[in-house]
């Protein structure tokens, strides 16, 4: 591909970005005729003609300045910094022509000694600029030289001098010839807030045929349309998605967030009709039913998607300018965002009456809530563009600060295609001064060429100096001489040399900063497509519903799973009538050694010591005693394990302790049973046992008299007891911490209740002053929730008995005989820890919503890097010969919204259970010694391979030197030892890759900007990679700075036909651009066919110039064979 343009092309992006009609023909006489230097009869235009065509803004400023031709200047002392950004080179017009002087007439002719423009002339420079099929154009000449005849006499005479006859070709004459033709281009539209088609019909064009008779109009008046009809098609603007034919891109957000979480909420997983399951055994019904139920979700799918998104997009085409389209827009938010909402409906299309899950403690019906958002800001969009049209754009709202701030924070088109527009100009003068600076020898290559020319070195080793070279004196620029080298030449090199170089950008942060700051609009006109940043907004928006419902579905797992603890029935199991015991796994404390790793037993709470025997199965130990424990100190232990409720009462009561709790409340018993004359310990010992009892069950208190019959320091206890009890427990409530706790009693109140269940006492006392006791025998605890044939039992070790309920009591369990971790039976395993769960569950979220957040923060910057790297050339184009398959199959962009959505939500779930699982099987007891087995391994496998790597490192540095072994049988004997040794360790090579590449894909899978896949696989069957680029060329052929700037010139020649744009001056600018780019000329699409004795007759009979005996050399480069200076005809690969 060489990359030229035919009138194919145009007509299609004319259509495609305008909805503008022309047919080829229409193209080729109205557009290319003058515009790319033909009479029309060419049907494309190629790179050298594209440049030209490019290079008129930057040519129109530099010549207005030059010849003062516009009011005002192209540069004023008091120009802001954004216009200085878009002057052009100021000399760049004078220093190209003195190239062109100079590489044309050896250095006899300059800029400030210019030649006569005379045919002769003209001739001599196609001549040195390969142009051979205008050499005998006589008709073009004379109109080359016509055109600025007169401009060149009226100019003269201004300044006082004496007309001549023939004008000499300098500065004034080289700007008049490049710009006479398009002075009707306006540079001021360059910094106005308008997209390219308000510049150039400011008062738009009729959308039917538009038939325009010749007229001698004003080029400010209506457009100018000679002999040929154009017509517009209706495009449905509001819904280009290709070109970004919008007014605000935060419209096109919210109308996909509604579409896709319309979809998410009430569409995904709606039934069937009935009367479509089939449930029959027959295999061909079923597909039959199958495929008609898919078909039934396409059309369901494709008919309410698009009459939704059609619907909510009225109003924000660039084209609509009725009234009629935001109205209907706002009454389509109405029906189809808020009625859903409030009035709910089922049928087999939608669901908008949405259920809630059953269980109390999750809900997401506050998502829903963000589909109001969407709507209001539907509303406030479709406000604003009323009052765009109701007041249009003029100074007025220019002025109104809320309507800038609403045109600044809606993301508007006009914002970005004002950036487009600066960028284009910006990157045109870069790529000017870029070009014009590989003309200029640096100071070494300088001195080498100067050298060259002054001297010359004899067999004998003396130096003669050469008396007739002409040396440059004005800095580094080069005059044409024996032994110089040309301005083409010089640039010729160093562009080869440069060929291959490119430059590194910034990474995510820097893409990220660009974008938001518009400096990369400003300066690479980067236009990201509406599709991808309404994909990446949505990703944001689905962050938080996924972390949301992870959250849910986390926390309600762990609240069925202790819903299930505490509603397992319980089934007695009497193993030792004189004494059974109990604990809860919930009401568990299981602690940690310094290492950190589990130590195998557990301090539990309200272990239930039931039977009469139970205390003579203990005897009691000093607490000092118990250092050595498995725990260390197991008082320390236990008072670890109510820990969590000291800390729940001092959050309540802003720091305040159990102590300072209960002491208010022992006050308040005392002074109360004081009356009833109690004694202070006899009123604490009352309410203490009082609480105990009031709460035992009525089996726990039969089998408390039965067991306690013969004890007196356990009386029975009788209704009576019961009676009194309520009345003493009634004393302590939320009026007893009225003064010690004023504002806060019922915090208070709880803060009591949950120190009571810590101490049972009213005196709260450190475990470490409680009597401690140590088990006798073997006594067997039985975990609350089992079954007959399913249950799990440990063994007691160390409790501290409830000296008010001596049937309860904190013990340390899973220790007996020295032997740690003695839980056994077939559940033991199965019920996981709280905070096992909660840990796994937290480390599973954290995990999804980093993975989450990685994906959709990479999209933006991705797609600035591709869209980069596919400019530069980084990314192969039209030397690819694969490029072909990015114009295939447009269609398939339609998958990207749809593919970033699920793909985020596949990764992350995926993300979040892998992190989840792993985290899992690290603290769960039953699968941590397997996952220490696999650790010991790889670990033992990862210090074996770098021994290994040592071990080559030195042995290969002295028998190797490259490829080449310097030591041959040492080197033999190293390879074939290493080889036997690799038949083990390939093993888990191989299995490392495997793992490597599971993991890789589960977190890619929701990338589709990067193949995951390498290219060449027989199955190559990732195809959204593809799709992604061709969302971004899609947009780059309409958006992209250049085209812009390119279509920018089509529209002007479209609307002023014969007053803009002339074959001889398109001649002018492409020598202009040939002399400045010469690498270009491998580009020019010419007539190779032209035969060089009658081209030398010509001009020999013309009398040209003196260099025409040299012509074979001059066409070299269209005639390979007669190549003569081999430098000189180099072009750039």
């Amino acid at each position: 591909m060489d990359g030229s343009v035919d009138a194919k092309d145009v007509r299609a992006f004319l259509l495609s970005r305008y909805g503008i009609e022309l047919t080829k023909d229409q193209v080729r006489t109205v557009i290319f005729r003058g515009l790319a230097g033909g009479e029309g009869e060419d049907d494309a235009i190629d790179i050298l003609e594209i440049v030209a065509i490019l290079m008129i803004p930057m040519l129109v400023k530099v010549s207005d300045e030059l010849l003062g031709s516009r009011p005002g200047g192209a540069r004023m002392s008091s120009i802001d910094e954004a216009k200085k950004r878009l002057l052009p080179p100021a000399t760049i017009i004078e220093d190209v022509l003195r190239d062109i002087l100079r590489d044309t007439t050896g250095g006899d002719y300059d800029v400030e000694h210019p030649p006569p423009l005379t045919p002769a002339l003209m001739r001599q420079i196609f001549l040195e600029y390969d142009e051979l099929e205008l050499v005998r154009d006589d008709d073009l000449i004379q109109q080359m030289i016509d055109m600025v005849s007169e401009s060149s006499k009226s100019d003269k005479l201004k300044d006082g001098d004496e007309a001549s006859s023939s004008p000499v070709l300098d500065s004034k004459t080289f700007a008049g010839a490049l710009t006479k033709d398009t002075n009707l281009y306006n540079p001021e539209t360059e910094t106005r807030y308008s997209e390219v088609l308000d510049d150039v019909f400011p008062d738009g064009f009729e959308e039917d045929v538009t038939n325009i008779k010749n007229t001698e109009e004003s080029a400010n008046g209506p457009p100018s349309l000679v002999g040929e009809t154009f017509r517009t098609v209706t495009t449905f603007s509001h819904m280009d998605y290709t070109a970004d034919n919008f007014v605000h891109v935060i419209h096109v957000v919210l109308v996909w967030l509604v579409v896709v979480f319309s979809y998410f909420w009430y569409m995904n997983g709606v039934g069937t009709p009935e009367f479509l399951v089939d449930s029959s055994d027959n295999f061909g019904r079923r597909v039959g039913f199958a495929v008609f139920r898919w078909t039934l979700t396409m059309l369901k799918l494709v008919i309410v998607g698009s009459g939704v998104s059609f619907l909510l997009a009225l109003g924000n085409g660039v084209f609509q300018k009725s009234i009629v389209e935001p109205i209907v827009g706002l009454a389509s938010v109405a029906v189809l965002v808020f009625l859903p909402y409030y009035f709910p409906e089922k049928n087999f299309v939608f669901n908008t009456a949405l259920e809630e899950p059953s269980h109390e403690h999750y809900t997401y019906s506050e998502l829903l809530n963000m589909m109001i958002v969407f709507g209001v800001l539907l509303i406030i969009i479709q406000l604003k563009n009323l009052m765009t049209i109701f007041f249009g754009k003029g100074d007025y709202l220019k002025k109104n600060p809320a309507f800038v701030f609403m045109e600044n924070v809606l993301g508007s088109n006009i914002n970005r295609a004002y950036r487009s527009k600066q960028a284009a100009v910006y990157k045109i003068n870069e790529m000017a001064r870029s070009a014009y600076d590989l003309h200029q020898l640096d100071e070494k290559a300088a001195g080498i060429t100067k050298l060259k020319r002054e001297v010359s070195i004899q067999e004998s080793g003396s130096q003669t100096p050469i008396s007739n070279s002409k040396v440059g004196n004005e800095g580094n620029r080069q005059q044409t001489g024996p032994g110089g080298r040309s301005s083409r030449e010089i640039a010729l090199q160093k562009y080869n040399d440069l060929v291959d170089e490119s430059e590194e950008v910034g990474g995510i942060i820097w893409a990220w900063k660009g974008y938001i700051s518009g400096n990369l609009g400003v300066t690479e006109g980067v236009w990201l497509p509406s599709r991808l940043i309404a994909a990446n907004a949505i990703l944001f928006v689905t962050i938080v519903v996924v972390l949301y419902i992870c959250t849910i579905i986390f926390t309600g797992f762990i609240w069925e799973l202790e819903d299930l603890y505490n509603t397992v029935a319980l089934k007695e199991v009497i193993y030792n009538e004189q004494c059974f015991t109990e604990f809860d796994y919930n009401d568990c404390y299981f602690p940690f050694e310094e290492a950190s790793f589990y130590s195998g037993v557990a301090v539990c709470r309200d272990v239930s010591l039931s039977g009469p025997g139970c205390m003579d199965l203990f005897e009691e130990v000093t607490p000092e005693s118990t250092f050595g424990s498995a725990i260390g100190n197991i008082c320390d232990s236990f008072n670890a394990a109510f820990a969590p409720f000291e800390l729940q009462v001092g959050d309540l009561l802003g720091g305040a302790s159990c102590p300072y709790v209960l002491d208010a409340a022992k006050q308040s018993v005392i002074e109360i049973l004081a009356e009833f004359n109690y004694s202070p310990n006899d009123a604490e010992m009352l309410y203490n046992a009082c609480y105990r009892i009031n709460y035992m069950e009525d089996e726990d208190i039969s089998k408390f008299n039965e067991w306690f019959d013969d004890d007196t320091w356990y009386p029975d206890i009788t209704d009576e007891t019961l009676t009194g009890c309520d009345i003493v427990s009634s004393i302590v409530s939320n009026e007893t911490f009225v003064n010690s706790f004023t504002g806060r009693e019922e915090a208070a109140y709880v803060s009591f209740q949950i120190c009571m269940a810590i101490y049972k006492s009213l005196t709260p006392r450190p475990f470490c002053e409680q009597p401690l006791y140590d088990h006798i025998e073997s006594i067997i605890t039985y975990e609350r929730n089992r079954t007959d044939t399913e249950f799990c039992y440990s063994y007691l070790s160390y409790c501290v008995a409830d000296p008010y309920n001596p049937s309860r009591g904190t013990c340390v369990i899973g220790e007996a005989d020295q032997k740690y971790y003695r839980f056994e039976g077939s559940t033991c395993d199965e019920y996981p820890t709280p905070w096992l769960l909660t840990l796994t569950a937290a480390m599973g979220i954290i995990g999804g919503l980093i993975a989450a957040l990685a994906t959709t923060l990479v999209y933006i910057p991705s797609s600035i890097h591709t869209i980069l790297k596919f400019r530069s050339g980084v990314i192969a184009s039209l030397k690819d010969p694969k490029f072909i398959d990015y114009r295939k199959n447009l269609h398939n962009q339609t998958y990207l919204i749809g593919s970033m959505f699920w793909g985020l939500i596949i990764s992350t779930a995926i993300v979040t259970f892998l992190t989840a699982g792993i985290t899992f099987l690290l603290v769960w007891p039953t699968t941590r010694p397997i996952v220490v087995e696999i650790a010991t391994q790889a670990i033992g496998i990862i210090i074996t391979v770098l021994v290994k790597v040592v071990v080559c490192f030195v042995a290969m540095r002295s028998a190797y030197s490259g490829f080449y072994r310097s030591k041959p049988m040492f080197a033999n004997v190293f390879n074939v030892a290493l080889e036997c040794w690799a038949l083990a360790l390939t093993l888990a090579l191989v299995a490392g890759r495997l793992v490597k590449f599971l993991v890789i894909t589960s977190f890619y899978v929701g990338r589709i900007d990067r193949p995951v896949l390498a290219d060449g696989l027989f199955l190559q069957v990732d195809m959204l990679p593809l799709v992604f680029r061709q969302n971004l060329l899609s947009t780059e052929s309409h958006r992209r700075p250049y085209i812009e700037m390119l279509g920018q010139m089509y529209l002007m020649k479209l609307r002023h036909r014969e007053n803009f744009g002339s074959k001889a001056g398109s001649i002018w600018r492409l020598l202009f651009v040939s002399a400045l780019m010469p690498w270009l000329k491998k580009k020019r699409i010419q007539d190779n066919n032209i035969k060089l004795e009658t081209l030398r007759s010509f001009v020999e009979n013309q009398g040209s110039s003196k260099r025409i005996q040299d012509a074979s050399v001059e066409v070299q480069y269209t005639m390979p064979a007669h190549k003569e200076n081999a430098d000189e005809a180099t072009e750039p690969a």
